[in-house]
């Protein structure tokens, strides 16, 4: 009998919904996003610094990604374990914000407006 334990089984979820591409976790917000929450749409600090972010670059730039914020605890009271981009597809519901942004240029530009209550 021979083991081989160094090969690994082809899987059908190694990325075929992201085109073979694996996407980074959930972060904590670039400073760019948080910054304009807190500033732009005057959202409470200490709240917007305790969402999560998922990223996913776009092809035709390499410093150019879109985004999606989340609220954790959200997701954790929905059951929902978020591990890329692609696993809020499925829960829209627990997308707060969601748009693009450029590492090089400051603001980020959000697609909607913000669907939470501002600060006091």
């Amino acid at each position: 009998m021979q083991w081989k334990f160094w090969r690994r089984a082809p899987s059908d979820s190694s990325g075929s919904d992201t085109g073979g591409v694996k996407l980074p976790k959930p972060k904590e917000l670039p400073a760019q996003i948080g910054m304009y929450l807190v500033v732009h749409e005057k959202l409470d600090p200490d709240w917007v610094w305790t969402l999560r972010c998922v990223l996913r670059q776009r092809p035709e730039r390499k410093r150019y990604f879109d985004f999606r914020v989340f609220d954790p605890v959200a997701a954790q009271v929905a059951n929902v374990q978020v591990l890329n981009y692609t696993n809020l597809d499925t829960h829209p519901e627990l997308v707060l914000f969601k748009g693009r942004y450029d590492k090089d240029v400051r603001d980020p530009e959000l697609d909607g407006t913000p669907p939470v209550p501002s600060a006091a």
